[in-house]
């Protein structure tokens, strides 16, 4: 029997992100909205392309704010059919308050009737401080929805700049399966983990000039490490099915304009004729970036991480042979 989940991501990524439920298999997208999709699944997801996973416990028409949206989920006992009653009797929970996702506070007295409620009807104790549970009440402007967090804790971080949701993502629209990638600047291990994932046959990469040391040993274990410059990696012409330029949003600023085009001019000539082309970089590098306006662009995508605006653009590469 499918369960309903509800699940968060980096807004401006609908597009990639729809596209990439529907090929997981036992997954059925049902809304997708700005930064989150409701979708139907077989077994309990486990999506990378996603930032958090919520259990749906009951969706309905939005409210004017939170607390007529407590209201009315106290008075309301349809959610309690979406509860595992054996498994969580005696489990702590809080209720988290949330407008579009973001913390938000709310009447105590409210907060307070719908804790009441869950108390009685499922045997659960109201822990603030210590939960196990986390119960989510979304208020958003295309409905309301309860949620049963489900990853609780934060996937485990490591030094990489770049997520790896938003690097699930960047890896789907070079569409690898089976074939050569390489990556121009690699600065950690989310994204060949990403293309790895996805089925890339082998992953090339030439690491950022800035990445030296323990963090260097790190990543020669996780790719094919060339030698030389992301400007000239010494992989041959048209070898390459995706390449890959992605800049982080904090810390890109120090690379040297001409270096970043020479790595673009790069990127084109390893790739094979109609290979991928896909770039991800802070909005403040644009200009650079504009030289790949005579190849196809396939998508163009506007986000935001860390506070920055950035860019997220696939290219197909068009053959020299084909311009002239």
């Amino acid at each position: 029997m499918k369960k309903e989940y509800y699940s968060t991501f980096l807004p401006g990524l609908e597009e990639p992100v729809a596209a990439l439920l529907r090929h997981t298999g036992g997954v059925s997208v049902t809304r997708m909205m700005p930064g989150a999709v409701v979708y139907r699944s077989v077994r309990e997801p486990h999506i990378a392309c996603v930032q958090r996973t919520y259990q749906v416990l009951a969706e309905m028409k939005t409210e004017k704010n939170l607390d007529a949206a407590l209201r009315r989920l106290s008075a309301s006992d349809a959610f309690m059919d979406r509860f595992d009653f054996e498994s969580i009797a005696g489990l702590r929970f809080r209720i988290v308050t949330a407008v579009d996702g973001q913390p938000c506070a709310a009447n105590m007295r409210y907060v307070s009737m719908m804790e009441k409620t869950i108390c009685e009807q499922t045997g659960m104790q109201v822990s603030r401080e210590r939960p196990q549970v986390e119960l989510w009440v979304n208020l958003r402007q295309e409905g309301l929805y309860f949620l049963w967090r489900m990853d609780k804790r934060e996937g485990q971080k490591n030094a990489d700049p770049l997520r790896r949701d938003l690097c699930e993502t960047i890896a789907s629209l070079g569409r690898v399966q089976g074939g050569q990638a390489a990556v121009l600047g690699l600065t950690g291990t989310n994204l060949p983990d990403a293309l790895k994932a996805q089925g890339a046959a082998s992953v090339n990469a030439v690491l950022a000039d800035h990445v030296k040391g323990a963090a260097a040993d790190v990543l020669r274990k996780t790719v094919r490490l060339q030698s030389g410059s992301p400007g000239c990696c010494g992989l041959s012409d048209h070898s390459q099915n995706a390449v890959f330029v992605c800049l982080a949003p904090k810390g890109s600023y120090s690379i040297q304009e001409e270096a970043l085009r020479s790595t673009i001019r790069e990127a084109v000539r390893i790739l094979k004729a109609d290979g991928r082309l896909v770039v991800f970089y802070p909005k403040a590098q644009e200009r650079v970036f504009r030289r790949l306006g005579e190849q196809e662009r396939l998508g163009a995508y506007r986000v935001t991480v860390s506070g920055e605006e950035c860019r997220l653009e696939v290219f197909n590469v068009v053959d020299d042979a084909d311009q002239n």
